[in-house]
C-alpha cells in the first residue's frame, strides 16, 4: 500500500462520535493508516476499518462509523479527498495472491489451467482499472462471470475429446462437479452486489468489503477446485 499523508482544509467541521464532539473550521487529514480530522484543539483519528460507511456530494463529505458521524463541507478539494479515501477504506485486495497452483506443475498441463482461469485474470485486471465502487461492482456481472467460466470448461472438454461426444459430455459433467464449489461461490456475488447496490450510505463500506469477501472466495476457491478437476485431464494435450 503507498504512503499517503495529504491535508484539506475544511470549512465547516461537525464530529459526533461517541462522547467526543466538536465542531467549526478545521481540516481533513488522510494518511495510510487512518483519517484525522481536526478543529482547533479538537481531533479525531479513525482507523479505515472502522468505517462503515460515507457519501460524497458537491462540497460535502460525510463518514459513518459504529461510534457516530464525521460530516464535512468545502468548496474544494473533497473530491479528491473521497477518492483518495476510498482507495484505503475499501480496498480492492491482490485476488490471486493465495493461488497455490497459479503457473505450477501441480497445477496441471499449464496451457489449460491458462484458459481455466483467464476470465478471471480478466476479470480482475478490469476490477484493478477503476476505482469507483459501483463501477467495479457492475463490471463484475455474476450471471456473466458463471457464463464464461462454464464456456471454459466445455472447451476443455472438447480439446480432449475432439471427436467423441459422448466422452465430451462425460467430461463436462466431471468438471462441473469438480468445480462445483467455485460455481456456487460465484453465484453468492450476485447477492451481495445486490446487498451493496441497496445499502444506505451508513454502511456502504461494509456492504463493499462484504463483496470483496465473495469475490476473493471464488479466485480462492477457483483455485482449490481446480486442483481436482486438473486430475480429470490428461498431461499431454494441445494448449
Amino acid at each position: 500500500m503507498r504512503d499517503l499523508d495529504v491535508e484539506w482544509d475544511v470549512t465547516n467541521l461537525r464530529v459526533e462520535w461517541g462522547t467526543l464532539h466538536f465542531a467549526g473550521p478545521g481540516r481533513l487529514r488522510l494518511t495510510s493508516e487512518a483519517v484525522t480530522v481536526s478543529a482547533g484543539a479538537d481531533e479525531l483519528s479513525a482507523s479505515y476499518g472502522e468505517l462503515r460507511g460515507g457519501a460524497w456530494r458537491t462540497a460535502g463529505l460525510t463518514l459513518h462509523g459504529a461510534p457516530g458521524t464525521i460530516v464535512m463541507e468545502s468548496s474544494r478539494g473533497l473530491q479528491h479527498a473521497w477518492a483518495s479515501l476510498l482507495a484505503f477504506a475499501c480496498p480492492l485486495p491482490e485476488l490471486v495472491r493465495d493461488h497455490r497452483l497459479l503457473g505450477s506443475r501441480r497445477g496441471g498441463h499449464v496451457g489449460l489451467q491458462a484458459k481455466f482461469l483467464a476470465p478471471l485474470l480478466q476479470a480482475r485486471k478490469r476490477l484493478e482499472a477503476e476505482g469507483d465502487l459501483d463501477t467495479r461492482i457492475a463490471l463484475l456481472e455474476a450471471r456473466a462471470l458463471r457464463e464464461r467460466m462454464a464456456t471454459v470448461v466445455q472447451n476443455l472438454a472438447k480439446d480432449i475429446y475432439p471427436v467423441s461426444h459422448p466422452d465430451r459430455r462425460g467430461l463436462e459433467a466431471e468438471l462441473e462437479e469438480a468445480l462445483d464449489s467455485m460455481f456456487r461461490a460465484i453465484d453468492a456475488i450476485e447477492s451481495a452486489a445486490t446487498a451493496f447496490r441497496d445499502a444506505p450510505e451508513e454502511v456502504r463500506f461494509t456492504a463493499w468489503r462484504r463483496w470483496v469477501s465473495a469475490v476473493s472466495n471464488v479466485f480462492t476457491l477457483a483455485d482449490r477446485s481446480w486442483a481436482n478437476a486438473a486430475r480429470l485431464l490428461p498431461d499431454t494435450v494441445k494448449p
